[in-house]
């Protein structure tokens, strides 16, 4: 999935490993912190663990984002 970061959003990120979703999500998240993105964090952080399957963090990732408002492109597959 493509996300928008930078001040004004013009720096796009093409992500697709859990490691740098949880990057984001830890660091760089251009948004206040809502429900979404704390699920979402919570999330990677269980699959980076070893305790859940990688597919849970992409969805919590995708609904994080686009609560942020920073999803450039949803998946086709969702």
């Amino acid at each position: 999935m493509r996300i928008a970061l930078g001040k004004s959003g013009n720096t796009i990120y093409t992500v697709d490993r859990v490691a740098q979703a949880a990057d984001i999500l830890l660091n760089r998240w251009p948004a206040p912190t809502g429900r979404k993105h704390i699920a979402a964090r919570k999330a990677c952080l269980r699959v980076l663990r070893g305790l859940n399957e990688t597919r849970h963090a992409r969805k919590a990732f995708v609904e994080a984002a686009a609560e942020a408002d920073i999803l450039v492109e949803r998946d086709p597959f969702e």
